[in-house]
């Protein structure tokens, strides 16, 4: 008795279905660690700007420091000071020194001022004084991070 013929099995590739398989496997086991390596790449990526952004804005914050140390010198007629200290988890130090004075063109620039009162005229000038504000935050710990800023401010006298 004869066999049907859409019963017959094709004998002649035995295993062919496990090879397709492996290799489908392969492909997506494959396709899957390079998506796994390039979300850690891109997390890593996105850290190291975090941080350095705080890092930028612990910098920012002794930038402020440093203007308030030249205003409270400025209205005092003394230096600035330094400063040296800890912003959030970076160490900030702060350097404000003044830098020249120049002298400034007068008054009668302004429109329409009046008169300013015995020994002063329209022309009457001022000195500019300029300080310049240096800011430096690290990384407490190995990251690494350092940001560098620095100002120069003018503070005007003589001119209101």
């Amino acid at each position: 008795m004869n066999k049907p013929t859409f019963l017959k099995l094709n004998n002649h590739r035995p295993g062919i279905a496990l090879l397709v398989a492996i290799g489908t496997m392969l492909i997506i086991l494959i396709v899957a660690s390079l998506a796994i390596y390039l979300v850690t790449r891109a997390m890593n990526v996105t850290g190291g700007q975090k941080r350095y952004q705080t890092c930028f804005e612990a910098a920012e914050g002794g930038l402020d420091i440093g203007l308030s140390k030249v205003d409270s010198a400025f209205t005092n007629h003394t230096d600035p000071t330094g400063y040296a200290g800890v912003v959030g988890k970076y160490n900030v130090t702060v350097s404000a020194e003044p830098q020249f004075a120049a002298t400034a063109s007068g008054a009668a620039i302004k429109f329409a001022r009046g008169y300013f009162g015995v020994g002063h005229g329209l022309a009457g000038g001022g000195v500019n004084l300029y300080y310049h504000v240096l800011s430096q935050a690290v990384a407490m710990g190995t990251t690494g991070e350092r940001v560098i800023l620095e100002l120069q401010q003018k503070k005007v006298v003589g001119i209101d």
